[in-house]
């Protein structure tokens, strides 16, 4: 952790938000190209909707690895390394007659960008001092907020105008500008972790991450009863039980075990993986609401939703220099305070409730969102020892991903329940699941740190003092 700012921070940090553009557009431009990929290659939704999933599902369980080999070689080769590939991968995608090609490149491009998160969070760490790293990581929310905003919009006129392989071209060029603004902008960083990579401990982990995402991604389809749903299951339990047993024996482990029993870090872990669930079950809900129930055409949906990104971006960098002030704690529990408070304005809904209410609510909902995330991954930097920073990144990264697909799965199941689609009481009871997760959060929010001092200087050694004995 920097003892004095680096003078060229400010450019450090356009240099790698760079990749977190082209990362989040690779999932929200690529989304509405999805019917004239269709299209062109004459498939059915259940084959394109793999586009998506294969995606997502490399960068959640390869997060940790490229975290750790960030710790080990240095983040900064390591991010090159990445935004090169998913660059280069993009531009495969655009040239692809086949759709196992197609498939391929999008495979490419999620181990890409399972570099991101991990070394932009560390590289902020690096070259921003304690009492400036809220802010920074402020605007690395804000800007996830607006590639996921911008993302559609790009990618429906790229498409419209150029066809579906105009949305990887753009990719690929915004890409290999990340690419080289990373290579000259940011210092090149020592290697960290001079020890051998735990190859055993490494494969267990994303091999368990990968089963279950799988299982969340497809049993609510097949059915939570069918032979694939069991039998991932299955291998889930028995991959976390070697996981487990690997780390135990294994020196040094891929994963201190201790890390776990960093109260600091489960709590900020679990107030991420709280607000992706309740983030991503209402972007699964508030569709459905306003068409199914209140009869809405899906423009006027679209534009009576869009004020919750919009507020959680325009909000985030506030949040980040908050917590510079105030510490972690307050920012987040008082953000997922609000989120159950527009939980009780969601329950509240009703088929005939006004457009002026609807937005209302969202927009407390996305304040709440917006004050919560960047003082929850600044919370991480500061209570987990530097040489294990990339790791504990992933993994807490990689728990959003994980959480986003069980909080679509959950709301979900939970409105499948309901008599229809169409029904109020499905939504409600959604709704006060959302409550319930919010105020779990709010506890959790106590045990984050407080304002930047000695107090953090005290966990950090507390924490290492653990993970020696």
């Amino acid at each position: 952790m920097p003892d004095s700012p680096h003078p060229r921070r400010w450019w450090i940090l356009a240099a790698v938000l760079m990749g977190t553009l082209v990362g989040t557009f690779g999932s929200s431009m690529v989304n509405v190209a999805l019917p004239a990929i269709m299209d062109a290659f004459s498939i059915e939704v259940n084959s394109a909707v793999w586009l998506l999933t294969v995606y997502v599902l490399c960068v959640a369980v390869l997060m940790p690895i490229f975290g750790r080999l960030g710790d080990m070689y240095g983040y900064k080769r390591i991010y090159v390394t990445g935004i090169s590939l998913l660059s280069l991968s993009c531009l495969l995608a655009a040239v692809s007659r086949w759709f196992g090609l197609l498939i391929f490149a999008r495979v490419l491009q999620g181990i890409g960008n399972a570099t991101t998160l991990p070394s932009v969070m560390a590289i902020v760490t690096q070259v921003f001092p304690d009492r400036e790293r809220g802010r920074a990581l402020g605007f690395w929310a804000a800007m996830n907020g607006v590639a996921h905003g911008l993302g559609p919009v790009l990618g429906g006129n790229l498409t419209q105008y150029f066809g579906w392989p105009a949305v990887f071209v753009v990719l690929g060029g915004l890409g290999l500008v990340g690419t080289f603004a990373i290579w000259r902008m940011v210092p090149g960083d020592a290697r960290h972790v001079a020890h051998r990579f735990d190859v055993v401990g490494a494969v267990t982990m994303a091999l368990a991450a990968l089963t279950l995402m799988l299982n969340l991604t497809r049993g609510v389809k097949l059915g939570w009863t069918s032979t694939l749903s069991l039998g991932l299951w299955i291998a889930f339990a028995g991959l976390l039980a070697a996981f487990l047993l690997a780390e135990r024996r294994i020196e040094p482990p891929f994963v201190e075990l201790g890390l776990f029993a960093n109260r600091h870090y489960a709590a900020a872990t679990g107030i991420i993986s709280a607000q992706f669930f309740c983030l991503f079950g209402m972007q699964l809900l508030l569709p459905l609401f306003l068409v199914r129930v209140q009869g809405l055409g899906t423009g006027r949906a679209g534009l009576l939703i869009a004020p919750l990104a919009i507020t959680a971006a325009l909000v985030a960098p506030l949040a980040g220099r908050l917590s510079d002030a105030l510490g972690c704690r307050q920012p987040c529990a008082f953000g997922m305070g609000l989120v159950a408070l527009a939980g009780v304005g969601l329950t509240l809904w009703q088929a005939t409730t006004p457009g002026w209410q609807v937005v209302a609510t969202l927009i407390l909902l996305g304040l709440g969102m917006g004050l919560t995330q960047s003082p929850v991954a600044a919370a991480v930097t500061f209570v987990v020892e530097k040489e294990r920073l990339g790791v504990a990144l992933g993994i807490f990264n990689m728990f959003r991903f994980i959480s986003a697909s069980l909080g679509s799965t959950v709301f979900g199941v939970v409105l499948q329940g309901a008599a229809s689609v169409g029904s109020l009481a499905g939504y409600r009871l959604d709704f006060h699941l959302l409550i319930a997760v919010a105020l779990l959060a709010v506890l959790l929010a106590v045990s984050l740190p407080g304002p930047v001092s000695k107090q953090v200087a005290s966990f950090e050694i507390r924490d290492r003092d653990r993970l020696a004995r």
